[in-house]
């Protein structure tokens, strides 16, 4: 442990300040980076519930293709996800109804784009 002498020291020669700039930096640099990365975390997890939510309703009432479709790039749209109907794959038949999704979402951090990369699915067959 310093004595009370060398930590004197060191605050008046400026070693403890230029330490205390760079943690604090890198601090902020990290809680900066959370509060762009976990919103869209929270969106993806928000549409794979509504999938797992909606997969047996749309079984059930004998959804089309489209609507399935539709009703998912609404979903997309609403957490302002960037999604096409490309990406976006519904297998529904009489006796099962697949959703599988490929998106990527870029994550601007300033001094550099984030790609975070999703695969939400859903499947569900009649009994």
């Amino acid at each position: 442990m310093p004595s009370p002498g060398e930590i004197m020291r060191r605050v008046e020669s400026g070693r403890g300040t230029a330490k205390a700039i760079f943690a604090l930096a890198f601090l902020a640099a990290v809680i900066f980076s959370c509060f762009k990365i976990i919103p869209v975390y929270v969106n993806n997890y928000e549409l794979q519930d509504y999938l797992q939510n909606q997969t047996p309703f749309w079984l059930t009432q004998r959804a089309s293709v489209d609507t399935i479709r539709g009703n998912i790039l609404g979903k997309a749209q609403d957490l302002g996800l960037p999604m096409e109907a490309e990406q976006v794959k519904v297998d529904a038949t009489a006796a099962r109804v697949t959703v599988n999704i490929d998106y990527t979402v870029p994550v601007d951090l300033k001094v550099y784009t984030l790609q975070l990369h999703f695969t939400p699915s859903s499947e569900n067959r009649s009994i």
